[in-house]
């Protein structure tokens, strides 16, 4: 069985040509048609809401598909900006820059945020989806590294909050938890307490650096593949003897190498 991180790099190695694969499949292809087709025409928080299909393309593009049922929270998103502001959350706070009725009006569907970039990100989440069919430690390290990573790297996170979005997604904080070794009994515990023990465990400037997120992502793969798949994970003890601190001391390569070993061989 491939390991997680050989799973996860072959995926990003071969991004544009598995994204053309998603993008032509029937089902894909016909939500994306409907989408680019008829997204511009919505004017209104009320329209865009009162089209099921629009909405939920959406929704699953900004990483919120589970809360499609909550329109009440969504519009309350939609036009209060102190209210996106405010919640932890930050992916309610992009969703509502992308449809930024509040700013744009009736222009606001015709944004790059919510036309192409929303396209972008309805496949991305889509290959996510069917990477984690194969395994699920494919798609959380990919969520991850384009969630937080792309948070950190334009601004959106910040180091007062980073720690409350990882604790508020359960997906983001099972890759952390796991990369770090922290119980799952910890997630039952103060939330304010799960954010000092990450502050402690992780440095914010880490999450911004391609190189040092990376070196956590091959730390997460080990870890995850030692819990989920055993025969996979022959790097475990050369990481647990030779990592300290949050980043990881392996280059791409090596970690590749020692994924692709198996139990008992030579």
């Amino acid at each position: 069985m491939i390991g997680t991180y050989v799973s996860y790099r072959s995926t990003i190695d071969n991004m544009s040509k598995t994204l053309d694969r998603v993008m032509s499949e029937p089902n894909v292809k016909r939500e994306t048609d409907y989408y680019t087709q008829n997204i511009k025409s919505v004017k209104t928080v009320d329209d865009f809401l009162g089209d099921t299909r629009l909405f939920n393309y959406a929704m699953k593009a900004y990483g919120l598909e589970d809360m499609t049922y909550a329109k009440g929270m969504m519009r309350k998103v939609l036009t209060d900006a102190d209210y996106a502001t405010a919640l932890t959350d930050k992916r309610y706070q992009q969703f509502a820059a992308a449809f930024n009725f509040n700013k744009y009006g009736d222009q606001a569907t015709s944004q790059d945020s919510a036309t192409k970039a929303a396209v972008n990100k309805y496949m991305q989440q889509t290959l996510e989806t069917e990477v984690g069919d194969q395994n699920e430690g494919t798609r959380l390290a990919l969520y991850f590294t384009r969630t937080v990573g792309g948070m950190a790297q334009n601004g959106t996170l910040s180091k007062e909050d980073w720690a409350y979005q990882i604790i508020s997604d359960k997906a983001l904080s099972e890759v952390v938890f796991t990369a770090l070794g922290i119980p799952d009994s910890v997630r039952g515990s103060d939330v304010e307490a799960q954010k000092r023990l990450l502050e402690q465990r992780m440095d914010f400037d880490d999450l911004a650096d391609s190189t040092k997120l990376e070196k956590f992502i091959g730390r997460f793969s080990a870890m995850y593949d030692a819990k989920n798949q055993p025969q996979v994970s022959p790097a475990l003890t050369l990481l647990q003897s030779t990592n300290t601190g949050s980043t990881f001391g392996f280059s791409n390569a090596s970690m590749i190498a020692m994924q692709s070993l198996k139990p008992g061989g030579n």
